[in-house]
């Protein structure tokens, strides 16, 4: 025999209208005859002794409990964190890239300033995204050497920008030059020089995370080898854009600084939200980096690199 049977009809009554009816503990205090006091008395009672019964549905491909210890550790604004087992970065490539596109379509707001930069993953940002807010689109440096065409920053701004119908702002020229002269004519083309004076106003930021050891960057694949050796002898880890991070999270001076063409390391300091996208654990070592040094504060990764982070 069910013990106090009175108070378990009249607490299933109430959590009843409460929860499913949608009424307020003042209207069901009116409607049954009693106080509010009371009503709050019997929906906790009702949950104390299981009547009422919480399933928190989890979208099953992230993991809110890494994401959630990930965010606190780094003091991030956000991060999201897609479950699973410990995967190379060329099995996330896909995954990862539709994952930061849903970010976009749900965060980004209307009139605002959306820089891209270039890579594998961001294309396939580019290609998942099937909405998104009226924002315009910046190329937040020139295309690297050596990329696929699917890959190049051109491309993905046209493609962002069509699906966002704000306006697109390219960049047609390299992003590094041998020849200081020819850099600075460069930066000096109209179309070229109008499109890096908005890079102070960008809003947000995305931008895949590079790993230069082990080498998982088409930054570091494409740099010209006196570069390349320079910038490792350095102890260079990371790249976000054109800024090299070390394993301590700080900037290491490059040849980049004075020969590129691409958002400023001050620049992207400067912007309210970046969005570092990175996953695979050869890509482990060099998101730690840049979360070392503060360079982003929203982060789209994997379960597997999260648990190396946390470790």
């Amino acid at each position: 025999m069910t013990r106090r049977p009175l108070q378990r009809v009249q607490a299933a009554l109430v959590a009843k209208r409460y929860f499913v009816g949608r009424r307020t503990k003042s209207q069901i205090a009116d409607e049954l005859g009693i106080s509010r006091f009371k009503v709050a008395r019997l929906i906790d009672a009702a949950i104390e002794s299981g009547i009422v019964r919480f399933v928190i549905a989890e979208e099953g491909d992230l993991d809110t409990e890494l994401a959630q210890a990930i965010r606190q550790k780094f003091n991030l604004k956000a991060a999201l964190v897609l479950s699973g087992p410990d995967l190379p970065t060329n099995a996330l490539t896909q995954p990862l890239g539709i994952l930061a596109a849903q970010l976009l379509e749900e965060t980004l707001e209307d009139g605002q300033l959306l820089g891209v930069a270039w890579g594998r993953t961001l294309a396939a940002t580019a290609r998942a995204a099937a909405r998104l807010p009226k924002v315009d689109v910046i190329q937040a440096a020139g295309s690297p050497a050596g990329l696929d065409f699917t890959q190049s920053p051109v491309e993905l701004v046209h493609r962002l920008a069509s699906v966002s119908g704000g306006a697109a702002y390219p960049v047609y020229g390299p992003m590094w030059a041998e020849d200081s002269q020819l850099i600075e004519r460069l930066r000096s083309e109209p179309s070229i020089a109008s499109v890096m004076a908005r890079y102070d106003a960008i809003d947000v930021l995305v931008v895949g995370i590079g790993s230069w050891h082990p080498e998982e960057s088409c930054l570091c694949s494409g740099f010209p080898p006196a570069w390349r050796e320079a910038a490792l002898a350095k102890g260079v880890r990371a790249d976000l854009c054109a800024t090299l991070i070390d394993d301590a999270g700080n900037a290491v001076p490059n040849l980049l600084d004075e020969m590129g063409l691409s958002i400023t390391t001050a620049q992207l300091r400067r912007i309210p939200e970046v969005i570092g996208i990175g996953g695979g654990l050869e890509k482990a070592e060099a998101i730690a980096a840049v979360l070392r040094g503060g360079w982003i504060n929203v982060l789209v990764t994997d379960a597997g690199v999260a648990r190396r982070l946390l470790a």
